[in-house]
């Protein structure tokens, strides 16, 4: 918002209507900006749910036949 100010001042001779940013228009930027970049997912804590998901179903598999082999010899 500062680099705003600054350029609209040495570019526009500080005409305020050239404002993007900053312009009464555009409402509260900064809030808007906040919440959308909130709302991102890291796409590596995505994967690593999902490998994690993935080796947890292998487990569950591997003593799911080792469970059956067991009940078999008996």
């Amino acid at each position: 918002m500062q680099y705003e100010e600054t350029a609209v001042e040495f570019f526009s001779d500080n005409n305020a209507q050239k404002k993007v940013l900053t312009h009464e228009a555009a409402g509260d930027f900064a809030q808007k900006l906040n919440d959308t970049t909130g709302g991102y997912k890291s796409p590596f804590a995505e994967a690593a749910l999902w490998i994690k998901g993935e080796m947890l179903d292998i487990q569950g598999m591997i003593d799911a036949v080792k469970g059956r082999e067991n009940v078999m010899k008996k």
